[in-house]
């Protein structure tokens, strides 16, 4: 009885710690495009009044990225244009427009 007891105990705590893992941990889908208008950079998309926009703020800023920011509020057109409907999001543009959208926050490597 005592060890079904501690094995049900072990297997709800595992549960927990996964279930707490994995909701803790960022979405970072990414996705190809080609982002003509924009010059070679990695752009952070934000949105006013974003709490965890300004946690992708520090991370760039710690990790010693430059980057340029675009707020949707300011800058409609490139968030249309692109198809971007998640904030913060990160876009590398490389030279001649090939570019990636990781969706969600700023991915490890960068």
């Amino acid at each position: 009885m005592t060890e079904r007891l501690i094995l049900l105990i072990v297997l709800a705590a595992v549960t927990a710690a996964v279930i707490y893992f994995f909701r803790r941990r960022p979405v970072l889908n990414s996705r190809s495009l080609t982002a003509t208008g924009l010059p070679p950079g990695t752009y952070l998309l934000t949105s006013d009044g974003c709490d965890t926009c300004e946690r992708a703020r520090d991370t760039l800023t710690r990790r010693g990225r430059s980057y340029t920011e675009l707020s949707w509020q300011k800058n409609p057109d490139v968030f249309e244009r692109l198809h971007i409907d998640a904030v913060p999001s990160v876009l590398v543009i490389e030279e001649g427009g090939d570019g990636r959208w990781w969706r969600g926050g700023v991915p490890r490597r960068l």
